[in-house]
């Protein structure tokens, strides 16, 4: 049998879409007897951009009185959304805690209902949106008192009031599935008491993209080489650890021989110094909290090297790519084609000064040795021609 919300129950039917307040929560000493014990993901392993899946959470009541409502906090990360909007819930925005961050959806709900001691209970399923610019996303629940996470405390942006259904709970019937928490039948969620969080991968594809350079000049001659990475597709993140040192993939940079570095990026740093010098590049993405930064579709990031050119004969070899953190191919990469570019050999070669010969200098002395040839052969034969009439 449903557990539905009474009309007229607490204040929460009374609350005017667009309130700014946050909802009540009653029984708070019988909420800390709550044990979240479901979270899990309908669908397959995959979600797919531009669709809506669903989540189920539950939990169980060990207090020893009715419990009479029940506070359900939901955030989503960026790259999800929530398809249905409740009416016994108020939705916003997240102030981001970082200007990398685009800010996170977030619901309070406040269910009124009559939950008996040892009861174990089921949201109703939660529909939710995947975007078309995320490879992943998260989805954290927590019941309970809302106080004691600190919900109260976000400043969020376009607060308003759900204007559907009433988000309702079950009593369950039978056990929580041995899947129930995973997302896809592949990661756990990690349940503290009253709060879960559970992994959605997502089909969208991602690609980084290198651009190398030609290096035109002479011998002497000073040149830039503008190298750049370039990031589409969904995001992901751009480094593995909190402390925003770990990144997500690394940009190589292999100089041929033949040039002296006048002037480097300053997001590079050399980590060869043999003849053939190699760089490491950052990307520069890193946030001011202990969140992990992303990587969006569009980012672009210029690595400009000053160099001299001193044999233009040695200018082979170099190159900029992008590799994992072991310096193998990025797995996972919608186009690894385009994950190394050839940085290549100049045009011209000879002196800074203008007196060494051209590529179309040579061809004309090749010609004009050609052509000394011909008129050397046509005087041969002209004078053997006249011996002979002699």
């Amino acid at each position: 049998m449903p557990v539905t919300h009474q009309p007229g129950q607490g204040d929460a039917g009374s609350l005017p879409a667009g309130s700014s307040r946050v909802l009540p929560a009653e029984s708070a000493e019988d909420e800390d007897r709550l044990t979240f014990d479901r979270l899990e993901q309908d669908g397959g392993k995959l979600i797919h951009g531009g669709s809506t899946f669903r989540v189920r959470g539950g939990f169980t009541y060990h207090g020893e009185r009715a419990l009479r409502q029940v506070a359900v906090s939901m955030k989503v990360s960026e790259g999800i959304s929530f398809a249905t909007e409740y009416s016994n819930c108020e939705y916003g925005t997240e102030e981001p805690s970082s200007p990398e961050f685009r800010g996170s959806r977030q619901a309070l709900c406040l269910i009124e209902a009559r939950v008996e001691s040892g009861e174990s209970v089921d949201l109703a399923p939660i529909p939710l949106k995947a975007g078309s610019l995320a490879s992943s996303g998260d989805v954290d629940m927590t019941v309970g008192k809302i106080e004691q996470r600190g919900w109260s405390n976000r400043k969020w942006r376009d607060r308003h009031r759900g204007r559907g259904e009433e988000l309702t709970l079950a009593r369950r019937t039978g056990s929580v599935p041995p899947a129930a928490g995973r997302a896809g039948g592949t990661h756990s969620p990690l349940f503290e008491d009253t709060h879960g969080v559970l992994f959605v991968p997502m089909d969208n594809p991602w690609d980084f993209e290198v651009t190398g350079t030609a290096l035109k000049g002479r011998k002497g001659g000073r040149v830039t080489a503008d190298l750049a990475l370039d990031f589409h597709g969904a995001n992901v993140w751009a480094q593995h650890s909190i402390e925003n040192d770990d990144p997500f993939a690394n940009v190589e940079v292999r100089l041929p021989k033949g040039v002296t570095v006048l002037s480097d990026p300053e997001k590079c740093k050399i980590t060869d110094r043999r003849p053939v010098k190699t760089y490491t590049c950052e990307y520069g993405v890193y946030t001011s909290d202990f969140e992990v930064a992303l990587l969006r579709d569009g980012f672009h990031i210029a690595y400009p090297f000053e160099l001299r050119i001193d044999d233009p004969s040695r200018l082979t070899g170099g190159r900029i790519r992008v590799v994992d953190a072991q310096g193998r191919p990025l797995r996972g990469d919608a186009d690894p084609g385009n994950n190394t570019a050839p940085i290549t050999a100049p045009v011209t070669t000879g002196a800074a000064d203008g007196s060494g010969a051209t590529a179309w200098a040579v061809a004309a002395s090749t010609a004009a040795v050609a052509l000394t040839g011909l008129l050397a052969a046509a005087l041969i034969r002209t004078r053997r021609a006249r011996r002979r009439t002699d």
